[in-house]
Parts: structure tokens; C-alpha cells; sequence
């Protein structure tokens, strides 16, 4: 075969998969580097209804249908994650999700279908294996919180609150009972408490109490976002909206208590002030990141490995 005819064929293999030419492999397992990192995870815990799991709990891709299916779903526990490079860092982002944002009594505008809370680390890219940790944010409902583990890392858009908490190298996080809002630092959470850790099994935890339960990894890259074209009444998106001249779903379809009021990664407007748009903190993190905090140099903006820019067509100068 001539070298363009390889050229022809890698290139339709490549697109095929999703990736496209500009492309290049990451320069560490994007798997296991969101392991060496994956945070240890305090769950406050009132029902299973607080056990983490995956969006397809219930065997199907429906995104108005997971409350009604909530008492026969799988409630194995996953966490969902993506990794973005650029010339100086890694931007690791996990997703929680739970079937079920509630209260002990619902109502409308206290309780709503889906739920999908988030982490998003900055790591820098120092010359070691998986680099070096030096900021974690967590987003509990409308605002995203800043914590660091460099001391070099300043305020910008948002405030520093405190210091990272690790356990053995992992970031630490506290998850509230119901509404399930995440925080890097110690909350009261109500009820019992489940210690989750990350695992090659995904456990169903033996209870309110249960201080050991590993959750397993499963990219976003690979589940949801290739299902980011299923928008409308019945499927797993809805509310789409514009980013950048292309259109993605900004929530997870659901109607009880609250008609799609739970975020997919890409569809986030907390935090965005003046110079961010919706979807920014997980589609374009190092923008978005360079605003939120002051970070020591160096600290680029161009990508060299963002699978997300690269589908929707927009990365720039960049892989």
C-alpha cells in the first residue's frame, strides 16, 4: 500500500474514532494518571439514594426515567473522569453522579431528577511521573470553591479557602447528604458516612456506615460525550445551548420536582464573571483556571492534548 493510501486509512480510522488528525496521544495515560490522583471521597449518607453510581444505573441511556428507576438500579459505584494537557499541566475533572438530588420532604425547588456534582484538579507537569499537585476545585450547586496545595497559588476570580486535605497522596473531598455538593474541606455531613476510594471494583457500599467502599473509574470521554447529540424530552440530554458556534446539551434531561436541573460536564455557567462562557471550565480548564486563580509561572494556554476542543473543531494552535 502507498504511504498516502496509509495516510487515507489512518486518517478515516482516527476520525472514525472521534479524535481527528490534530490529535496527538497524551503524553501520560490519561487513566493512570486520574487514578494516581483520584480523590478519596467522605459521601455524607442519609439512604442509598446517597450512593454514587453511574448515569445508566438502571441498564438504559434515559435521562427522565432515573428517579422512577432508582429502587432497581445498580448502585455499584463509579466516577466519571477526563484529562486536558497543555504544555505545563494536567487539568484532571471527575464527575459524581446520583440519580437523585432530595430532601426528606420534596419539593420543586428543593429537589430534582439527576445530579452531577464535580472536581476539577490542576496538576503541574514538573519532570516526575505524574506531575505535581497545585490547586483542586470543587463545585457545590451554584459556586465553585478554590483550595490549593501550592503556596505560590493566589487568589484571581475566586477566593482561596483553604489548603488541599490528602490522604497518601490523594486529594480528600466531603460530599453533602442530599444535595450532594462537593467541598475540599471538612463539612458536618448529616446522617451516616461513606468513605470511598478509588478501586479496580466498583462496590455497592455495605451501608450508611461504610468507612472502606471503592468506586471504579469510567472516562467521560467515552460515555457521555458521545451521546452529547441525544437532546430532547426522553433522552439523555436537553437544554441545549451555544458554545462557540456549536451546539451541546447543558443538562441531563429530567422532569421530576424540576425540569432538567442537573448539569452534564460541559454544560456549567458557575463562576464564569465577565471573560468565561458556559462550559468553559471543563471544555477550555487552563482559560478557565488562569481566571479563577493566579497561578506561578508557567502556565500555557495552548493544548496539547484536548480530545474535546479537537471534536467540536475548535482547538487553536494547538493538539
Amino acid at each position: 500500500m502507498r504511504p498516502t493510501a496509509w495516510v487515507i486509512l489512518i486518517s478515516t480510522v482516527l476520525v472514525s474514532c472521534g479524535w481527528g488528525l490534530a490529535q496527538p496521544a497524551p503524553s501520560v495515560d490519561p487513566y493512570e494518571l486520574a487514578i494516581h490522583w483520584a480523590p478519596v471521597i467522605h459521601q455524607g449518607v442519609a439512604s442509598k439514594q446517597d450512593f454514587l453510581t453511574r448515569v445508566d444505573y438502571d441498564g438504559d441511556w434515559i435521562g427522565n426515567n432515573n428517579w422512577e428507576n432508582f429502587p432497581n438500579g445498580d448502585l455499584s459505584a463509579y466516577v466519571y473522569y477526563s484529562v486536558i494537557e497543555t504544555e505545563t499541566h494536567f487539568f484532571i475533572f471527575y464527575s459524581l453522579f446520583h440519580p437523585r438530588d432530595y430532601e426528606p420532604f420534596c419539593l420543586p425547588f428543593l429537589c430534582h431528577e439527576n445530579d452531577m456534582e464535580s472536581i476539577q484538579l490542576v496538576v503541574l507537569k514538573d519532570g516526575s511521573p505524574f506531575g505535581r499537585l497545585q490547586a483542586m476545585e470543587t463545585l457545590a450547586h451554584s459556586h465553585i470553591y478554590l483550595y490549593t496545595a501550592d503556596p505560590e497559588v493566589g487568589k484571581g476570580f475566586l477566593r482561596v479557602l483553604s489548603r488541599v486535605i490528602l490522604e497518601e497522596g490523594h486529594p480528600v473531598v466531603y460530599v453533602e447528604t442530599y444535595g450532594h455538593g462537593i467541598r475540599g474541606h471538612e463539612i458536618e455531613l448529616r446522617e451516616g458516612e461513606v468513605i470511598y476510594r478509588v478501586g479496580e471494583e466498583a462496590e455497592i457500599p455495605e451501608g450508611v456506615g461504610d468507612a472502606s467502599a471503592s468506586y471504579r473509574l469510567v472516562p467521560i470521554y467515552e460515555t457521555l460525550w458521545p451521546r452529547r447529540d441525544e437532546i430532547g424530552d426522553g433522552k439523555l440530554f436537553d437544554r441545549p445551548f451555544d458554545y462557540r458556534g456549536q451546539v451541546l446539551p447543558a443538562s441531563f434531561d429530567g422532569d421530576n420536582f424540576g425540569a432538567d436541573r442537573a448539569n452534564a460536564p460541559w454544560g456549567y455557567d458557575q463562576e464564569i464573571g465577565e471573560e468565561l462562557s458556559r462550559g468553559d471550565w471543563f471544555l477550555d480548564p487552563a482559560r478557565a483556571l488562569a481566571y479563577h486563580a493566579a497561578f506561578p509561572a508557567p502556565f500555557s494556554l495552548r493544548y496539547v492534548h484536548n480530545p474535546y476542543l479537537g471534536d467540536l473543531g475548535l482547538l487553536e494552535g494547538g493538539g
